[in-house]
């Protein structure tokens, strides 16, 4: 189970990311979501967007380096589109497998 500080800090990274991906969904995944984190943790956080660019991808990092500056984190972003999460061969993946089974959606 998400540590609350940690829940805390997913809202906060999801609901920036969503002032500008209104259609984003988000889920948070690893040890953060599971509630084993060691205190060097990184917090791993999958974003699914209809459509994905190297733009983008950056303004999605850009997003996680200031929350996770901000909160003493370092966010790891995993940004896939949704056709590819959905029905693509990414869907198929062990990462996919793994966020669909334990992800914490926010």
């Amino acid at each position: 189970m998400m540590k609350q500080e940690d829940r805390k800090i997913f809202e906060e990274f999801a609901s920036r990311v969503r002032a500008i991906f209104h259609d984003a969904q988000l889920w948070a995944f690893g040890s953060r979501a599971r509630g084993n984190a060691e205190w060097d943790s990184d917090f791993d956080v999958c974003i699914v967007l209809e459509k994905v660019d190297e733009r983008v991808d950056q303004m999605i990092r850009n997003i996680a380096w200031k929350v996770g500056f901000e909160k003493e984190r370092v966010i790891t972003t995993v940004v896939i589109e949704r056709k590819e999460f959905e029905i693509g061969p990414m869907s198929e993946s062990t990462l996919v497998a793994n966020i669909r089974r334990e992800g914490i959606p926010a």
